[in-house]
């Protein structure tokens, strides 16, 4: 009868942990959730505050540009004396004994829209690659994120579920050993006991740390620094978002590139067409500093550039932007091809997961019927504790397992996720 009422008491304490274990994980001290990694993640990211400022950067730019649009005012002066001796010094006809000037100029190009507008094109896209790639670097990091949490969520789930089912175990320990001090059980059922309670603890120990190591490195790629304990909440993760590749960061970002060569290509054509610019100046001009009042001026004229030769510059860069663009036009391709070949893949896989995760769950049940039949059998005396001990532990394994594939299917998901468009 004693033998009888270990059994009960077991069952339903074993009971009482798989309910426990798929409603609810009871918090320590402190609990943290995905949202929250995700924030703080995003937040404290030096890469995407460094887009952030790019993007302010190329707002200056703009700024810029419609600054050089303007006349052009300098301030001027230059004292020059030219000595001349007997036999040394320069020619008084070429310096006329020296040169002072103080005039104030103003200096404008005109005729430049065409340049113009292509400054301010270029500004654009680079706002659109710098806004487009920080997107890109933020659903890289929330994968990256979501994934070590699903990491450090399996180990912790895992560790709580065995630390529970190590308390059931050290709990029946007492109740056994007085059992088989008074011979009720044998010692060989209470030594068995002692040997599983020493193997759990070994393994509670091992999840314990190896989820420290986890939430360490969840805490590092989110840009914290505590070292505190915290339990945390279960993920839920649910496809969201369409299979559309045109649509997605990566493929926005070679059509940006694509504008862009585009644009370089009319830079150079535009910097070799004619330069008009005005200037006048006013002021004092003069090869004699004492006679400065008389010689109050001004003047105005048109400067004209025209390139004639350059050495085929032009042609060269040209050629050197076909190189990028074929290679950008390579990786478009090569991109378009396995995008929907990846869908696919995650797909496929994430109905094997589901199929093997329900599996996993008529094996859980079984083996819930089988430490029922054991229990019944153990009452009997039919039996021996080992192997009622050996249906426990092939339980807490399936459990396992079950644990891992469902934390596996929500990394595909989060890989889909990843790739959908949104």
């Amino acid at each position: 009868m004693p033998v009888t009422l270990i059994a009960d008491a077991m069952h339903r304490r074993l009971l009482f942990i798989l309910l426990l274990f798929n409603l609810t994980l009871i918090a320590y001290n402190q609990t943290r959730s995905l949202d929250y990694y995700l924030k703080e993640g995003l937040q404290n990211s030096p890469l995407l505050n460094e887009y952030r400022n790019k993007i302010n950067a190329a707002n200056t730019d703009s700024q810029l540009i419609r600054a050089a649009k303007k006349p052009l005012i300098e301030a001027k002066s230059q004292l020059q004396y030219s000595p001349v001796y007997s036999n040394f010094g320069y020619d008084e006809v070429i310096t006329d004994g020296g040169n002072y000037m103080a005039v104030m100029g103003v200096s404008q190009n005109i005729f430049n829209k065409r340049e113009i507008d292509n400054k301010y094109e270029a500004v654009s896209l680079l706002k659109k690659s710098v806004s487009n790639a920080s997107k890109i670097s933020e659903l890289e990091l929330n994968n990256v994120i979501t994934n070590q949490y699903l990491t450090a969520y399996s180990g912790f789930s895992d560790y709580y579920f065995n630390k529970t089912l190590l308390e059931l175990i050290v709990k029946e320990n007492e109740i056994v050993k007085q059992f088989a001090l008074s011979g009720v059980c044998k010692q060989t059922d209470y030594l068995s006991l002692i040997v599983a309670t020493q193997s759990q603890e070994v393994l509670v120990i091992q999840l314990k740390s190896q989820f420290r190591k986890d939430l360490m490195l969840l805490n590092q790629l989110c840009g914290l620094t505590d070292t505190s304990w915290y339990d945390l909440t279960e993920p839920r993760l649910f496809i969201k978002g369409t299979s559309d590749v045109s649509k997605t960061p990566s493929f926005i970002q070679y059509k940006i590139d694509s504008v862009r060569i585009e644009n370089e290509k009319m830079a150079i054509d535009i910097r070799y067409r004619p330069k008009i610019n005005w200037f006048a100046d006013a002021g004092v001009l003069t090869s004699n500093p004492a006679t400065f009042y008389r010689n109050f001026g001004y003047s105005v004229g048109i400067g004209l550039n025209v390139p004639v030769y350059d050495g085929k510059q032009r042609s060269m860069e040209k050629q050197k932007l076909g190189f990028e663009e074929n290679s950008r036009q390579a990786y478009e391709n090569t991109y378009k091809n396995q995008y929907y070949s990846q869908i696919k893949q995650l797909e496929d896989e994430l109905n094997s997961l589901n199929k093997l995760s329900s599996g996993l769950e008529t094996q859980l049940k079984t083996s819930l019927q089988l430490i029922k039949a054991l229990k019944d059998q153990l009452e009997a005396g039919i039996i021996q504790m080992t192997e009622y001990i050996n249906a426990l532990k092939n339980f807490r394994t399936t459990s396992r397992d079950l644990n891992m594939i469902n934390i596996k299917k929500l990394m595909v998901i989060n890989e889909m996720n990843f790739l959908l468009t949104q």
